[in-house]
């Protein structure tokens, strides 16, 4: 089949990322395009919508809104990850006369990114994203607060031949799972001393077990929230309430695949209660990948960040060596396609 064949029957995923850490070079890029009259009109909106925020600053003049000491903070973050993606989801329109919708099978979220996918296709308005991200945030924050203890993130890396084990290993050692990304890195969080004190259990256990050379490697995150750990259950309820005045339709323009569960949801109340119900339970983005591996053996990925297109690509390199499966697959970034001609 030619290339050309190939690609016009493959199955084509937009990934919307979780909440990261903003840089200087990345929102440069969409200040470049701030006189635009339509990031003019969402900046105009988002203004009015978190008046105490000004998420504006960050495009207008994103060097001077980054030396502000609140920019990492998750209140902040979450919102301006909405934002973001927005603009440049209208901008790809607007400059380019790409609507990332048009021929999308399915829309795929990492966390927060799920919300993002619920924006872009109005079934959440933008105001009423923002105002839930930010909610999200402040909740996740006071939460966190009150209960006086230093929380600390890890990305775990290992042979993914050692996936299960490892899998089965956190359980044992009672680690709280925050993402499952791919067949060799889960993403856990607890309070930094004893999280840390438990990964050195289970390195012990490896060296028992006489599988050492796996080598457990923990990377900090370095956020202060211990996303979809049990301790944020709280705040669901309010989340919820939330969404119950946010969500203006029943049918989605693009299905999605759920971090809940990895399965494919067509309704957007459903999918609302989903994103409610996994802020405390582990994001099952491997499940997501599993179910798309499923369903075609060609895939096409457009993403909003460069990230979920690694976790992406690492995931069916080793579901090839794992399992024997070969699915073909491309992954382009937004700013990519800003690029082409």
């Amino acid at each position: 089949m030619s290339k050309v064949l190939r690609r016009l029957a493959s199955t084509k995923v937009v990934v919307f990322p979780g909440q990261g850490r903003f840089d200087l070079r990345s929102l440069s890029k969409l200040a470049e395009h701030k006189e635009n009259p339509v990031v003019k009109t969402i900046l105009r909106e988002a203004d009015e919508t978190l008046p105490t925020l000004q998420l504006s600053k960050f495009i207008t003049d994103p060097q001077a809104a980054l030396r502000t000491n609140t920019t990492q903070s998750t209140s902040v973050q979450q919102p301006l990850l909405i934002l973001t993606s927005f603009l440049a989801y209208n901008l790809l329109k607007s400059e380019k006369n790409i609507n990332l919708l048009d021929g999308t099978q399915f829309l795929l979220g990492h966390s927060l990114g799920e919300i993002s996918a619920m924006v872009v296709q109005d079934a959440v308005p933008f105001s009423a994203g923002l105002e839930l991200a930010h909610t999200r945030g402040l909740l996740m924050e006071k939460t966190v607060a009150k209960t006086g203890n230093s929380y600390s993130t890890q990305a775990l890396l290992f042979e993914p031949t050692h996936y299960k084990y490892i899998d089965n290993l956190l359980a044992q050692v009672d680690i709280q799972i925050g993402n499952y990304n791919n067949y060799q890195q889960i993403v856990v969080s607890g309070v930094r001393s004893q999280l840390l004190d438990k990964i050195d259990q289970m390195r012990m256990k490896l060296v028992k077990a006489g599988i050492w050379k796996t080598r457990i490697r923990n990377l900090d995150l370095r956020v202060s929230i211990p996303f979809h750990n049990p301790l944020l259950r709280e705040i669901e309820p309010d989340l919820e309430e939330i969404f119950e005045r946010s969500c203006i339709c029943s049918d989605l323009k693009v299905p999605v695949l759920s971090n809940l569960n990895g399965e494919i949801v067509k309704d957007a109340n459903e999918q609302a209660k989903n994103i409610v119900q996994v802020t405390s339970r582990p994001v099952q983005f491997v499940k997501c990948l599993e179910k798309l591996s499923e369903l075609d053996t060609d895939l096409e990925f457009v993403s909003f960040g460069a990230i979920p297109l690694k976790i992406i690509d690492q995931f069916f390199h080793d579901l090839k060596r794992l399992k024997s499966i070969n699915i073909a697959h491309s992954g382009r970034t937004v700013d990519q396609l800003f690029n082409d001609p």
